[in-house]
Protein backbone atom coordinates (compact mmCIF):
# COMPACT_ATOMS: atom_id res chain seq x y z
CA UNK A 1 0.00 0.00 0.00
CA UNK A 2 1.00 3.50 -0.66
CA UNK A 3 2.55 4.94 2.38
CA UNK A 4 1.46 8.20 1.47
CA UNK A 5 -1.96 6.44 1.36
CA UNK A 6 -1.98 4.71 4.75
CA UNK A 7 -0.44 7.64 6.97
CA UNK A 8 -3.93 9.66 5.45
CA UNK A 9 -5.74 6.87 7.13
CA UNK A 10 -3.95 6.60 10.13
CA UNK A 11 -4.07 10.37 10.54
CA UNK A 12 -7.95 10.26 10.30
CA UNK A 13 -9.41 10.65 14.10
CA UNK A 14 -12.53 9.15 12.76
CA UNK A 15 -11.42 5.63 12.03
CA UNK A 16 -13.65 2.78 12.98
CA UNK A 17 -12.40 1.07 15.72
CA UNK A 18 -13.50 -2.49 16.93
CA UNK A 19 -17.06 -2.22 19.30
CA UNK A 20 -16.09 -2.98 23.11
CA UNK A 21 -18.52 -6.12 23.53
CA UNK A 22 -17.62 -8.24 20.76
CA UNK A 23 -13.80 -7.74 21.72
CA UNK A 24 -14.66 -8.50 25.45
CA UNK A 25 -16.85 -11.86 24.39
CA UNK A 26 -14.21 -13.00 21.78
CA UNK A 27 -11.32 -13.06 24.38
CA UNK A 28 -13.85 -15.04 26.71
CA UNK A 29 -14.61 -17.45 24.26
CA UNK A 30 -10.84 -17.93 23.32
CA UNK A 31 -10.50 -18.94 27.11
CA UNK A 32 -11.36 -22.46 27.27
CA UNK A 33 -12.34 -22.69 30.73
CA UNK A 34 -15.20 -19.85 29.62
CA UNK A 35 -18.46 -21.08 30.40
CA UNK A 36 -21.55 -20.19 28.86
CA UNK A 37 -23.09 -18.20 32.11
CA UNK A 38 -19.85 -16.21 31.97
CA UNK A 39 -20.63 -15.24 28.76
CA UNK A 40 -24.05 -14.67 29.98
CA UNK A 41 -23.83 -11.96 31.94
CA UNK A 42 -21.07 -10.17 29.84
CA UNK A 43 -23.95 -9.95 27.12
CA UNK A 44 -26.97 -9.28 29.37
CA UNK A 45 -24.96 -6.10 30.10
CA UNK A 46 -26.05 -5.00 26.60
CA UNK A 47 -29.92 -5.28 26.47
CA UNK A 48 -30.62 -4.17 23.19
CA UNK A 49 -28.08 -6.99 21.67
CA UNK A 50 -29.84 -9.80 24.17
CA UNK A 51 -33.46 -9.40 22.61
CA UNK A 52 -31.94 -9.48 19.10
CA UNK A 53 -29.82 -12.63 20.57
CA UNK A 54 -33.03 -14.65 22.05
CA UNK A 55 -34.76 -13.91 18.45
CA UNK A 56 -32.14 -15.47 16.41
CA UNK A 57 -32.10 -18.65 18.76
CA UNK A 58 -35.47 -18.71 18.17
CA UNK A 59 -35.24 -18.25 14.34
CA UNK A 60 -35.46 -20.87 11.80
CA UNK A 61 -32.42 -19.92 9.93
CA UNK A 62 -30.43 -20.78 13.50
CA UNK A 63 -32.62 -23.98 13.86
CA UNK A 64 -34.62 -22.72 16.60
CA UNK A 65 -35.98 -24.35 19.53
CA UNK A 66 -38.23 -27.11 20.21
CA UNK A 67 -38.71 -24.82 23.24
CA UNK A 68 -38.68 -21.43 23.22
CA UNK A 69 -35.36 -20.06 24.55
CA UNK A 70 -35.90 -17.29 27.02
CA UNK A 71 -32.88 -16.70 28.29
CA UNK A 72 -29.41 -15.97 27.52
CA UNK A 73 -27.44 -18.39 28.91
CA UNK A 74 -29.60 -21.19 27.02
CA UNK A 75 -29.05 -19.17 24.02
CA UNK A 76 -25.42 -18.86 24.42
CA UNK A 77 -25.88 -22.95 25.36
CA UNK A 78 -28.03 -23.72 22.17
CA UNK A 79 -26.19 -21.89 19.63
CA UNK A 80 -22.57 -22.20 21.21
CA UNK A 81 -19.57 -19.62 21.66
CA UNK A 82 -18.35 -19.09 18.08
CA UNK A 83 -21.98 -18.22 16.86
CA UNK A 84 -22.40 -15.73 20.14
CA UNK A 85 -19.42 -14.37 19.39
CA UNK A 86 -20.29 -13.67 16.15
CA UNK A 87 -23.78 -12.63 16.60
CA UNK A 88 -22.10 -9.89 18.99
CA UNK A 89 -19.13 -9.18 16.79
CA UNK A 90 -21.91 -7.78 13.98
CA UNK A 91 -24.69 -6.74 16.05
CA UNK A 92 -22.39 -4.15 17.39
CA UNK A 93 -20.00 -3.00 14.44
CA UNK A 94 -23.68 -2.65 12.00
CA UNK A 95 -24.97 -0.47 15.39
CA UNK A 96 -22.09 1.54 16.29
CA UNK A 97 -20.43 1.67 12.19
CA UNK A 98 -23.71 2.10 10.07
CA UNK A 99 -23.72 6.24 10.44
CA UNK A 100 -19.63 5.93 9.17
CA UNK A 101 -19.25 7.37 5.66
CA UNK A 102 -18.65 10.73 4.16
CA UNK A 103 -20.15 12.92 1.42
CA UNK A 104 -22.17 11.24 -1.49
CA UNK A 105 -21.00 8.06 0.57
CA UNK A 106 -24.52 5.51 0.42
CA UNK A 107 -24.72 4.10 3.95
CA UNK A 108 -27.97 1.95 2.85
CA UNK A 109 -26.66 0.37 -0.12
CA UNK A 110 -23.33 -0.76 1.57
CA UNK A 111 -24.94 -2.21 4.49
CA UNK A 112 -27.66 -4.00 2.22
CA UNK A 113 -24.41 -5.74 0.66
CA UNK A 114 -22.76 -6.82 3.60
CA UNK A 115 -25.59 -8.43 4.99
CA UNK A 116 -26.55 -10.23 2.29
CA UNK A 117 -23.07 -11.25 1.78
CA UNK A 118 -22.47 -12.63 5.19
CA UNK A 119 -26.21 -14.74 4.86
CA UNK A 120 -24.77 -15.56 1.46
CA UNK A 121 -21.42 -17.39 2.84
CA UNK A 122 -22.67 -18.91 5.68
CA UNK A 123 -25.05 -20.75 3.38
CA UNK A 124 -21.65 -21.28 0.82
CA UNK A 125 -19.81 -22.25 4.06
CA UNK A 126 -22.44 -25.47 4.89
CA UNK A 127 -22.85 -25.97 1.35
CA UNK A 128 -18.70 -26.52 1.08
CA UNK A 129 -19.09 -28.72 4.50
CA UNK A 130 -16.31 -26.08 6.03
CA UNK A 131 -16.83 -26.24 9.66
CA UNK A 132 -16.37 -22.62 10.29
CA UNK A 133 -19.52 -21.43 9.20
CA UNK A 134 -19.79 -18.65 11.87
CA UNK A 135 -16.47 -17.70 11.08
CA UNK A 136 -16.84 -17.40 7.51
CA UNK A 137 -20.33 -15.24 8.06
CA UNK A 138 -18.69 -12.72 9.92
CA UNK A 139 -15.68 -12.47 7.17
CA UNK A 140 -18.38 -11.97 4.75
CA UNK A 141 -20.00 -9.31 6.36
CA UNK A 142 -16.22 -7.56 6.64
CA UNK A 143 -15.05 -7.98 3.92
CA UNK A 144 -15.95 -4.35 2.47
CA UNK A 145 -14.66 -2.49 5.80
CA UNK A 146 -12.22 -1.04 3.61
CA UNK A 147 -15.00 0.93 2.18
CA UNK A 148 -15.89 2.42 5.11
CA UNK A 149 -11.96 3.20 5.96
CA UNK A 150 -11.78 4.95 3.07
CA UNK A 151 -15.03 6.68 2.92
CA UNK A 152 -14.02 8.43 6.40
CA UNK A 153 -10.09 9.06 5.54
CA UNK A 154 -11.11 10.48 2.36
CA UNK A 155 -14.65 12.09 2.71
CA UNK A 156 -16.65 13.68 0.07
CA UNK A 157 -13.97 12.50 -2.42
CA UNK A 158 -14.36 8.97 -1.75
CA UNK A 159 -18.10 9.67 -1.82
CA UNK A 160 -18.36 11.09 -4.85
CA UNK A 161 -16.31 8.17 -6.47
CA UNK A 162 -18.54 5.20 -4.65
CA UNK A 163 -21.80 7.29 -6.50
CA UNK A 164 -20.06 7.30 -9.54
CA UNK A 165 -19.50 3.35 -9.28
CA UNK A 166 -23.28 3.28 -9.70
CA UNK A 167 -23.44 -0.24 -7.13
CA UNK A 168 -21.11 -1.37 -9.52
CA UNK A 169 -18.54 -3.10 -7.06
CA UNK A 170 -15.62 -4.57 -9.72
CA UNK A 171 -16.41 -0.71 -11.61
CA UNK A 172 -15.89 0.92 -7.62
CA UNK A 173 -12.46 -1.28 -7.36
CA UNK A 174 -11.39 -0.36 -10.62
CA UNK A 175 -11.80 3.20 -9.57
CA UNK A 176 -9.92 3.34 -6.57
CA UNK A 177 -7.29 1.31 -7.90
CA UNK A 178 -7.18 3.81 -10.54
CA UNK A 179 -7.18 6.76 -8.39
CA UNK A 180 -4.99 6.13 -5.11
CA UNK A 181 -3.26 2.45 -6.44
CA UNK A 182 -5.07 0.43 -3.71
CA UNK A 183 -8.46 -0.91 -2.64
CA UNK A 184 -11.32 -1.12 -0.07
CA UNK A 185 -10.07 -4.99 -0.06
CA UNK A 186 -6.25 -4.48 0.84
CA UNK A 187 -7.60 -1.21 3.39
CA UNK A 188 -9.27 -3.91 5.25
CA UNK A 189 -7.44 -6.36 5.20
CA UNK A 190 -4.94 -3.56 7.10
CA UNK A 191 -7.51 -2.73 9.52
CA UNK A 192 -8.59 -6.42 9.85
CA UNK A 193 -4.64 -6.85 11.38
CA UNK A 194 -4.83 -3.63 13.54
CA UNK A 195 -7.74 -4.87 15.15
CA UNK A 196 -6.02 -8.06 15.89
CA UNK A 197 -8.52 -10.01 13.78
CA UNK A 198 -7.73 -13.74 13.50
CA UNK A 199 -5.74 -14.39 10.26
CA UNK A 200 -8.39 -16.28 8.49
CA UNK A 201 -10.79 -13.04 8.92
CA UNK A 202 -7.86 -11.01 7.38
CA UNK A 203 -6.97 -13.15 4.45
CA UNK A 204 -10.64 -13.47 3.71
CA UNK A 205 -10.56 -10.19 3.22
CA UNK A 206 -7.79 -9.43 1.21
CA UNK A 207 -8.94 -12.18 -1.25
CA UNK A 208 -12.71 -10.42 -1.30
CA UNK A 209 -12.51 -9.67 -4.92
CA UNK A 210 -9.16 -11.46 -6.06
CA UNK A 211 -9.05 -15.11 -3.62
CA UNK A 212 -4.83 -15.65 -5.53
CA UNK A 213 -3.78 -12.40 -3.57
CA UNK A 214 -4.96 -14.12 0.04
CA UNK A 215 -2.63 -16.38 1.51
CA UNK A 216 -4.61 -19.48 1.97
CA UNK A 217 -1.61 -22.69 3.17
CA UNK A 218 -4.53 -25.38 3.38
CA UNK A 219 -7.72 -26.46 1.61
CA UNK A 220 -10.01 -25.08 4.47
CA UNK A 221 -8.73 -21.58 4.32
CA UNK A 222 -8.65 -21.58 0.72
CA UNK A 223 -12.66 -22.80 0.65
CA UNK A 224 -13.30 -19.78 3.01
CA UNK A 225 -11.73 -17.35 0.80
CA UNK A 226 -13.66 -18.97 -1.67
CA UNK A 227 -16.93 -18.57 0.21
CA UNK A 228 -16.24 -14.66 1.05
CA UNK A 229 -14.96 -14.16 -2.51
CA UNK A 230 -18.24 -15.55 -4.24
CA UNK A 231 -20.60 -13.94 -1.21
CA UNK A 232 -20.17 -11.35 -2.73
CA UNK A 233 -21.05 -11.97 -6.73
CA UNK A 234 -24.41 -13.74 -4.64
CA UNK A 235 -25.62 -10.25 -3.05
CA UNK A 236 -24.84 -8.36 -6.43
CA UNK A 237 -28.07 -10.40 -8.00
CA UNK A 238 -29.74 -8.47 -5.31
CA UNK A 239 -27.84 -5.15 -4.91
CA UNK A 240 -26.31 -4.56 -8.62
CA UNK A 241 -28.03 -1.85 -10.87
CA UNK A 242 -28.43 -4.01 -13.37
CA UNK A 243 -29.67 -7.95 -11.72
CA UNK A 244 -29.00 -9.62 -15.30
CA UNK A 245 -25.40 -8.80 -14.82
CA UNK A 246 -25.20 -9.92 -11.75
CA UNK A 247 -26.89 -13.49 -12.39
CA UNK A 248 -24.41 -13.88 -15.00
CA UNK A 249 -21.68 -12.84 -13.08
CA UNK A 250 -22.76 -15.22 -10.13
CA UNK A 251 -22.96 -18.55 -12.22
CA UNK A 252 -19.90 -18.04 -13.85
CA UNK A 253 -18.35 -17.13 -10.39
CA UNK A 254 -20.33 -19.76 -8.55
CA UNK A 255 -18.62 -22.74 -11.17
CA UNK A 256 -15.22 -21.21 -11.29
CA UNK A 257 -14.94 -20.66 -7.43
CA UNK A 258 -16.45 -23.18 -5.80
CA UNK A 259 -17.53 -25.81 -8.57
CA UNK A 260 -21.67 -24.81 -8.01
CA UNK A 261 -23.82 -25.42 -10.91
CA UNK A 262 -26.31 -23.29 -12.31
CA UNK A 263 -28.78 -25.35 -10.74
CA UNK A 264 -27.03 -24.91 -7.52
CA UNK A 265 -27.11 -21.38 -7.64
CA UNK A 266 -30.42 -21.28 -7.85
CA UNK A 267 -30.24 -23.95 -4.43
CA UNK A 268 -28.40 -21.25 -2.97
CA UNK A 269 -30.12 -17.91 -3.56
CA UNK A 270 -33.40 -19.38 -2.67
CA UNK A 271 -31.31 -20.21 0.89
CA UNK A 272 -30.79 -16.44 0.70
CA UNK A 273 -34.14 -15.43 0.25
CA UNK A 274 -35.06 -17.65 2.77
CA UNK A 275 -33.02 -16.10 5.52
CA UNK A 276 -33.28 -12.61 4.60
CA UNK A 277 -36.56 -11.93 6.90
CA UNK A 278 -34.34 -12.95 10.17
CA UNK A 279 -31.51 -10.73 8.78
CA UNK A 280 -33.68 -7.84 8.48
CA UNK A 281 -34.44 -8.34 12.13
CA UNK A 282 -31.29 -8.71 13.62
CA UNK A 283 -30.21 -5.73 11.73
CA UNK A 284 -33.15 -3.54 11.69
CA UNK A 285 -32.87 -3.06 7.95
CA UNK A 286 -35.06 -3.33 5.07
CA UNK A 287 -33.42 -5.90 2.72
CA UNK A 288 -35.64 -5.83 0.24
CA UNK A 289 -39.55 -6.20 -0.46
CA UNK A 290 -40.68 -9.97 -0.67
CA UNK A 291 -41.79 -9.14 -4.12
CA UNK A 292 -38.39 -7.45 -5.11
CA UNK A 293 -36.74 -10.63 -3.58
CA UNK A 294 -38.76 -13.31 -5.88
CA UNK A 295 -38.23 -11.30 -8.60
CA UNK A 296 -34.74 -11.77 -9.00
CA UNK A 297 -35.16 -15.55 -7.94
CA UNK A 298 -37.38 -15.69 -10.68
CA UNK A 299 -35.35 -13.97 -13.30
CA UNK A 300 -32.62 -16.17 -11.68
CA UNK A 301 -34.39 -19.44 -12.45
CA UNK A 302 -35.33 -17.82 -16.35
CA UNK A 303 -31.59 -17.48 -17.17
CA UNK A 304 -30.17 -20.95 -15.43
CA UNK A 305 -32.94 -22.82 -17.44
CA UNK A 306 -31.90 -21.16 -20.86
CA UNK A 307 -28.36 -21.91 -19.20
CA UNK A 308 -29.29 -25.10 -18.60
CA UNK A 309 -31.32 -26.39 -21.71
CA UNK A 310 -28.89 -27.86 -24.49
CA UNK A 311 -28.46 -26.47 -28.03
CA UNK A 312 -30.65 -27.87 -30.56
CA UNK A 313 -29.60 -28.06 -34.17
CA UNK A 314 -31.08 -26.67 -37.01
CA UNK A 315 -33.43 -28.83 -38.92
CA UNK A 316 -31.17 -29.78 -42.29
CA UNK A 317 -33.18 -29.49 -45.37
CA UNK A 318 -34.09 -32.31 -47.39
CA UNK A 319 -32.96 -31.96 -50.69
Amino acid sequence: MDSQILQRIKNCKTLPAIPALPLQVLQLCRDERTSAKKIGDVISKDPSFVAKLLNVANSSFYGGSRHKVTTVTHAVTLLGMNSIATLAFCFSLYRDLRKKGGGAFDHTHFWHRCILASLAAKILAKRVRVTNEEEIFLAGLLQDLGVLVMSEALGSEYGLLYKKADQDHQTLEALEQGRWKTDHCEIGAWLAETWELPELLRQSVKGSHDPSLASSSDEVSLLTVKCVALSGRLADMWCHREPDTAIQSAIQSSKELLDIEPDGVVEVAKQIAEGIPDMSSFFQISLGKPEEIQKVLDRLEQVVTGVSQPEIPEPVPTP
